[in-house]
């Protein structure tokens, strides 16, 4: 049986406190734990950053669940970023991407790779950041958009992106909203697996983090001028892949009321138990192996010693590519079984929802493999990398329905160019599938029967050397609004306001103008229709039926590895 939350997360007898309204000055807000005061921002917009969601995770509270900010006394500056949580970089130390003729001219595509943060990180990391239009009030209510980073529950941070565009964005449309970010604990600091972890209850910390923000947010997003009763969360990568999992975690009264996923669903999920061997590995760099408490030990220890430690496992981008040294588990606490296994028994949240995928989700995760290059070194990486327990007939059948022509491979439609290798986008096709597409769909089918749902596809940027529409580069679809086609940004605020994606019936109020109102884009249901970003300003409504044969074999396969 689940622990009470209460017993959980002392972060919820945290009580609401009256907010205070001053307009003679820089726009603060008081809370009952502490009074903040942000300043005003471009576009007609009022920003505080810098905001505690919890205590800092130090010391005993390593490792441990989000406990409740502390009083602050005097007025607390919230105009600049705080601290990004322990980073591990998407290449190893010294790193760097493969040399290959096919690559030249890849690098000023890839600045959007990882969120570059523009801050220092630390332990002391648990803060969030507010954005909202000009003169907000209390009684504004306003829609509120949660932001969760990617970055393979390794590396990212809210400081980012900015909000101001977005809000800007929604205040052209007559469609005004508040966006929130935060940081959350990754890698060994906020994932950390094994026996002691799951004995102590302290599974998926950064999940908490995370859910720890959502209860902030219905207890003062109204002090701000936002409405607790309108939340969508959004994430892209594993933040998409984190908003699939609050929708299982809480699923009879989630703390949201929408979920945009941008490259991530279901995925495949292991019990915490297979994470023994990362929490042996940490224990033995941080002398802790003899200690009679392993995970009180490691509280003790350096923070150096522990950060050194993640940084010896191997990163996103290596040969290892999507099988991570970091993700989430089934831990029995915040997840009893993984998002596949509660989409079949209908443990999920009755939320509407948005989901989509870049075309080519796997290349970029592809390129530190390019020394594989015949049939029998893919069936031996596939074995050995992503599946050492399964049958070699099954091994068979996946390089039969992922052959070695070029022309079928990732990026696609795309001819043999591209072709770094023999099997590169042989590779690139399988990971995008198996990690991405697969759960997508498998997600659709089940939500589509029992809330709304749209869904989109983003073929744009092609002609990127060797990795076409690599995972991503969609982001500046919704935060880099330095063009006149909005459609992602535009999407995301419809369903903000109204939890329908599309142009309202009539138009906006204030006569913007939107790429989206040439298009009616349906819900998945029935018809399995997407939204297709092709070209700047070219939007077409496709058919999800693009390689079905090999998907469903992938998801059979996810199916049998579930944990």
């Amino acid at each position: 049986m689940r622990a009470s939350i209460s017993a959980l997360l002392p972060f919820v007898s945290a009580a609401i406190g009256a907010s205070i309204w001053r307009r003679d000055g820089p726009p603060t807000v008081s809370l009952d734990y502490a009074t903040f005061q942000g300043f005003s921002s471009v576009q007609d917009t009022e920003s505080f950053y810098g905001i505690p969601f919890a205590q800092p995770p130090v010391g005993k509270l390593r490792f441990a669940l989000p406990h409740a900010p502390a009083k602050m006394s005097g007025v607390q500056n919230a105009t600049a970023f705080k601290n990004g949580c322990p980073q591990q970089p998407v290449l190893a130390p010294n790193g760097s991407f493969p040399t290959n003729p096919g690559l030249n001219g890849i690098l000023p595509y890839l600045a959007v790779l990882q969120p570059h943060g523009i801050v220092a990180t630390s332990e002391d990391c648990l803060y969030l950041n507010l954005v909202r239009p000009a003169n907000t009030t209390a009684d504004s209510k306003l829609p509120v958009v949660v932001w969760i980073y990617g970055g393979a529950f390794e590396a990212g941070d809210a400081s980012s992106t900015n909000g101001t565009d977005i809000v800007g964005r929604s205040l052209d449309l007559g469609q005004p909203v508040i966006q929130l970010s935060f940081n959350y604990r990754m890698n060994a600091f906020g994932f950390l697996g094994g026996a002691e972890i799951k004995a102590a209850g302290l599974g998926n910390a950064g999940l908490w983090d995370q859910y720890a923000v959502l209860q902030w947010v219905q207890k003062y997003i109204s002090s701000f001028g936002g409405d607790p009763n309108r939340v969508i969360i959004w994430g892209q990568s594993s933040g998409s892949i984190s908003c699939m999992l609050q929708m299982v975690h809480n699923p009879q009264t989630p703390l949201f009321h929408g979920a945009v996923m941008e490259s991530g669903t279901a995925s495949a999920l292991k019990d915490i138990s297979t994470g023994q061997d990362n929490f042996d590995f940490i224990v033995a760099q941080t002398n802790c192996t003899s200690a009679a408490d392993k995970l009180d030990c490691l509280r003790d220890a350096p923070y150096d010693a522990i950060l050194n430690a993640v940084l010896a496992t191997p990163a996103l981008l290596d040969y290892r590519a999507l099988n991570t040294s970091w993700h989430a588990f089934v831990d029995g606490t915040f997840l009893t079984q993984s998002a596949q296994q509660a989409l079949a028994s209908g443990a999920y949240a009755r939320v509407p929802i948005m989901t989509g995928d870049v075309d080519d989700e796997g290349t970029l995760f592809s390129l530190f493999n390019l020394n594989v290059t015949t049939d029998a070194e893919f069936s031996t990486y596939i074995q050995e990398i992503f599946f050492p327990s399964l049958p070699a007939s099954d091994i068979a059948q996946l390089a039969t329905l992922y052959p070695a022509d070029p022309a079928l491979g990732s990026p696609y439609d795309m001819g043999t160019q591209n072709a770094l290798t023999p099997e590169y986008k042989r590779i690139s096709s399988f990971q995008g599938d198996y990690y991405f597409h697969a759960p997508r769909r498998l997600a659709l089918d089940a939500l589509s029967q029992t809330q709304k749902t749209w869904s989109w596809i983003w073929r744009r940027n092609k002609y990127v050397p060797g990795v076409g529409s690599f995972h991503e580069s969609d982001l500046q679809e919704f935060y880099n609004l330095n063009n006149t086609d909005f459609a992602g940004t535009d999407a995301l605020l419809n369903f903000a306001y109204n939890l329908d994606p599309n142009v309202p019936q009539g138009g906006y109020a204030t006569g913007a103008k939107s790429v989206l109102a040439d298009v009616q884009w349906p819900t998945y249901d029935g018809a399995k229709q997407l939204l297709s970003f092709y070209d700047t300003e070219i939007l077409n409504i496709t058919t999800d039926d693009f390689r079905v044969q090999p998907i469903q074999f992938l998801q059979g396969i996810q199916k049998k590895l579930n944990s």
